[in-house]
């Protein structure tokens, strides 16, 4: 009997040890401060196509995290349960403070309401099959504020509109006068590489540029970044993607909108390879010459073969200067160029305004966009036009038009 009433006692105080360890409150520690947690930045929208787009923030603590996305059709967000979205790519939700949810299954040009969700994550118990202790939550407001929002691109349109800025270098303050005067008609926003000096953290980024766009494009308005020799620079520069997420999962992709097929080029960097500023770290010789594999691939699908204009877009033109960048993008992807039927070739990097002629060596006309102006360009089947304003919303050049290549 004593021995069965020991037996008793020991099996008790094992099994209410055992229940004080396992039911630790999930929620519990979201009253406790120290388990709090914020989003620092973002959210904003990038990897925009006619059916995806992928929604990018940064929390001060790990969390996993989601996406709800409701329609922009005059119901509140709080009227029903609006699908989730996870941060989950292959499957198990990641853990940590920079995070990316795509969200696939849209439809063309249609507005979506979306909120970005965290949970923050107290501690993951090692050995135990993935066991999970949470903290509080965050998500984007919805309560008497009007909802973050993105807006699908549209292949059907006879014509489109969209604006490019490039080289602005960390300057902020003059980034958000130059984008007050953005057309209203204006179908997306193309960043046009160098927006910063090189990229050396994640503060640095935001504070100095992609705040102001986080800002900017809240309301829908899609916004491509198009990489620059000097985002290839920097402590996070091998982080670049976590920043901008493409439909490729590279610096190099294609989008459609309206008439025109766009394709994205990476020129990498402008000086050859073993260049001592480089500090022994750069292999663009091959990175190009991977590029150019890719866009013969390309140029042969049905949907670029049926876009009524194509038009390419990188940051260090492939003429006009005599360094190793634009010597070897010529070596690699002027053949290809000269028999796609490229319309127009879209840069920046010389910080000033630069037009550029067919010519036998690259046969498609390349605009080089200054660093002190927005570049606003109209796309439709026949020509494309460009116009150019300054900080001061008022015109600073002459329009430039460009007949559709046949």
């Amino acid at each position: 009997m004593k021995l069965l009433k020991f037996i008793s006692a020991f099996l008790f105080v094992c099994i209410s040890a055992f229940c004080v360890v396992q039911a630790k409150p999930i929620n519990s520690v979201s009253k406790n401060p120290e388990y709090k947690i914020s989003i620092i930045h973002g959210p904003y929208v990038h990897g925009i196509s006619e059916t995806e787009a992928t929604v990018v923030w940064v929390t001060d603590k790990p969390a996993i995290s989601w996406v709800e996305i409701a329609p922009n059709d005059g119901t509140h967000f709080y009227a029903k349960d609006r699908p989730k979205y996870y941060n989950a790519p292959i499957g198990r939700k990641i853990i940590g403070t920079f995070h990316q949810v795509k969200v696939e299954g849209l439809k063309p040009n249609t507005v979506y309401n979306y909120r970005a969700f965290s949970r923050r994550v107290v501690e993951e118990i090692p050995g135990q099959r993935g066991l999970t202790y949470y903290g509080a939550y965050v998500g984007t407001r919805v309560y008497k504020v009007e909802p973050l929002k993105f807006k699908t691109l549209d292949s059907t349109k006879k014509e489109i509109s969209f604006s490019v800025v490039n080289d602005i270098h960390q300057k902020s303050e003059f980034l958000a006068n130059l984008l007050k005067h953005t057309p209203k008609n204006t179908d997306f926003l193309i960043l046009n590489g160098d927006m910063v000096h090189s990229m050396e953290s994640i503060e640095q980024v935001f504070n100095s540029y992609l705040g102001v766009i986080t800002e900017f494009t809240k309301n829908g308005l899609p916004m491509f970044m198009i990489r620059g020799n000097h985002e290839a620079r920097g402590l996070i520069s091998n982080d670049f993607m976590k920043f901008f997420p493409t439909t490729t999962g590279a610096p190099y992709f294609t989008f459609r909108a309206g008439p025109a097929m766009f394709v994205v080029i990476d020129g990498g960097e402008d000086k050859p390879d073993q260049g001592i500023e480089y500090s022994d770290r750069a292999n663009f010789d091959t990175y190009r010459e991977k590029q150019a594999q890719w866009l013969k691939k390309v140029i042969e699908t049905p949907e670029y073969k049926n876009a009524p204009v194509k038009i390419l877009i990188t940051h260090i033109p492939p003429v006009g200067g005599g360094w190793h960048g634009a010597i070897h993008f010529q070596k690699c992807f002027a053949d290809i160029l000269n028999k796609a039927g490229f319309s127009l070739i879209v840069s920046g990097h010389y910080h000033k305004y630069k037009f550029f002629e067919a010519s036998d060596i690259i046969k498609v006309p390349n605009i080089v966009n200054s660093a002190r102006e927005m570049m606003n360009v109209k796309v439709n089947e026949k020509e494309i036009t460009l116009s150019f304003i300054g900080e001061d919303g008022k015109k600073s050049r002459a329009d430039v038009i460009v007949p559709v290549a046949k």
